[in-house]
């Protein structure tokens, strides 16, 4: 039996640099388009189509796409508001209409299934959490979060930690839910493996630490800077380099009083996955982190992880992380002395980091995927009619 599943996607996030969501997004569609048993179209709004097809620089270009003939937002404006027009109206004769990006959009016959990636707003440890912008966002999330928990046949958290926030708090039945996770492209468990192989230098830099994502609230730049003080302190000739571009202004410009602080910009995941084993360590502090995969990535590239423990990191890095307070910076300070010290030291958090990344893989993501689209086999009507009553306005 063949399933026709049609991903539904913001075509933004498909021509964008691949980090996060986006790469979420990439690697999943185009994997489960590749495995036997499965038919995947893309369903998009027609305005972010160029002549009818994906845009070239798509991360899903080649897929075929059914146009929805509303805006990005009209369309979201509509199922906020209802359950009309369904969505399978224009991809018709589909099993499934899969979001792998938190978009929601009600079906008529064809089941639904939608992958969370976080819960930034809803988290205490975020710094902007009693913002105007804060309150916003959780409010528009909330009502998100709980028509889906309503609504969607199944609902695809990235971990543990997320799908214990949605039983929570919005009353998700755990038998609707697969935690499907993220996985750690081949390129950065290919460049640890250089770096450990008899044949590879395994040159590091004791003098480098390795910061990615960018300085802002939620990737923890106040822990940042805060650390790179202490360190300076410590070390004259430490620097840290910081790879992402998501940086905040007010951040940037303490970022530039710093001088053992250096921002490299946007490097692709082969690059950063080849510059990894050459630092002696990443610095991994984030606010709010609803997965992880900087730390797994780091993990595979026989990079060790100096991690926090808030929100999901402490699931996801498990026992491959080296964890300090992000409040004590001095615990940051002792952490880099002794990896500084000791090479063997160092080189056994590399293999306890290796073997944890080694459990996160997209094929595993995959197979968790397929298992949760071929499981879900209740009649469609009988299914429909249970869900209508649910969220039909009344």
């Amino acid at each position: 039996m063949t399933l026709r599943v049609a991903a539904h996607v913001d075509l933004r996030y498909t021509t964008r640099q691949p980090t996060g969501v986006d790469k979420h997004i990439a690697r999943m569609v185009r994997g489960l388009a590749a495995r036997p048993g499965f038919e995947v179209s893309v369903v998009a709004p027609r305005g972010q189509l160029v002549d009818g097809d994906l845009p070239s620089g798509s991360s899903l270009r080649g897929l075929p796409v059914a146009p929805i003939p509303l805006s990005n937002r009209t369309g979201r404006l509509l199922w906020a508001l209802g359950n009309r027009p369904p969505i399978d109206r224009f991809c018709p004769g589909v099993d499934w209409v899969w979001s792998p990006q938190e978009l929601w959009a009600p079906a008529r016959y064809a089941r639904t299934a939608i992958t969370v990636h976080g819960s930034t707003y809803f988290e205490p440890s975020f710094p902007g959490y009693h913002t105007a912008v804060a309150r916003f966002e959780r409010a528009r999330m909330e009502w998100f979060f709980r028509r889906i928990c309503r609504a969607a046949d199944l609902v695809l958290p990235v971990s543990r930690y997320l799908e214990r926030f949605l039983v929570e708090r919005f009353g998700l039945r755990p038998e609707r839910s697969v935690v499907v996770g993220n996985g750690v492209d081949e390129a950065f468990f290919a460049a640890g493996a250089e770096a450990l192989s008899p044949l590879g230098k395994g040159e590091y830099n004791a003098d480098r630490l390795l910061v990615v994502g960018g300085l802002n609230g939620w990737d923890g730049a106040d822990s940042i800077l805060a650390c790179a003080d202490a360190l300076a302190e410590s070390f004259p000739n430490l620097g840290i380099d910081v790879i992402g571009t998501l940086d905040e202004c007010g951040s940037l410009a303490a970022s530039d009083r710093r001088p053992n602080l250096r921002r490299l910009g946007y490097r692709s995941p082969k690059e950063l996955a080849v510059l990894m084993p050459s630092y002696l360590a990443l610095l991994y502090l984030p606010n709010v982190e609803s997965f992880g995969i900087v730390a797994l990535e780091a993990m595979a590239a026989a990079l060790p992880v100096l991690a926090c423990r808030l929100t999901a990191v402490p699931e996801t890095a498990g026992d491959g992380a080296w964890y300090v307070d992000e409040r004590r910076p001095a615990e940051v300070v002792a952490a880099v002395r002794a990896l500084r010290a000791d090479p063997a030291l160092r080189r056994a958090w590399v293999e306890r980091g290796r073997r944890r990344a080694a459990g996160f893989t997209w094929e595993a993501c995959l197979e968790r995927l397929e298992r949760a689209l071929q499981n879900d086999a209740r009649p469609r009507d009988a299914r429909r009619a249970g869900i209508a009553a649910e969220v039909e306005p009344s």
